[in-house]
């Protein structure tokens, strides 16, 4: 399925791009994130899970609309460590680590503001592809973001500080679901055509 969504994906872009006239954006990017797994109440008693060494990267395609207004997509990969600490029972407890892998396709729009700043939102697709105790977060979130770029010729390098919600419609549904947030820091370049 995955494989599937992103081939069909690739070739969307490169047909989009046959019939554009130099409104195109092509950015790669690497991100700083500080993740969570929240739940909508505190359960007394239950177990708690921190996310560590947590991760981005992708690309970005960035399509004029019309004026400052763009069409933003991509794909986007993150990865957390996620540490486990089982409930208080009076018993000693291991804590245990384990792999969040997730392949996310963003459609933003983005909208451009002056010369130097843009801002960007919009609906995610995620699909988690690791194994987990804890609840999926395969679903459809979204995220908000603000930055800045710097163009020089074709070229351009930005900062994109945001805040993302996973899950929100969960493909599968738990009773009182845990929902990845973050908050990152994309840093990237790009390459106008």
């Amino acid at each position: 399925m995955i494989t599937k969504t992103l081939i069909t994906l690739i070739v969307t872009l490169i047909s989009i791009q046959c019939y554009s006239q130099n409104s195109n954006e092509f950015r790669i990017y690497t991100g700083f994130v500080d993740s969570k797994l929240l739940r909508n109440s505190d359960l007394e008693g239950g177990g708690n899970y921190d996310n560590e060494n947590s991760y981005e990267f992708g690309f970005k395609y960035l399509r004029k609309i019309s004026g400052k207004l763009f069409l933003e997509s991509g794909i986007n990969y993150m990865s957390t460590q996620v540490k486990i600490t089982p409930a208080p029972t009076g018993l000693p407890a291991n804590s245990r680590t384990e792999d969040l892998k997730m392949i996310s396709i963003p459609i933003y729009a983005n909208y451009t503001f002056g010369n130097y700043f843009f801002v960007n939102g919009g609906a995610i697709l995620d699909f988690q592809n690791s194994k987990k105790s804890f609840d999926s977060q395969s679903g459809i979130g979204y995220s908000i973001g603000v930055g800045g770029k710097y163009d020089f010729d074709k070229f351009s390098i930005f900062v994109n500080p945001n805040y993302k919600r996973h899950s929100l419609i969960p493909f599968e549904k738990e009773n009182n679901h845990q929902k990845l947030t973050e908050f990152g820091i994309q840093v990237g370049v790009g390459y106008g055509f």
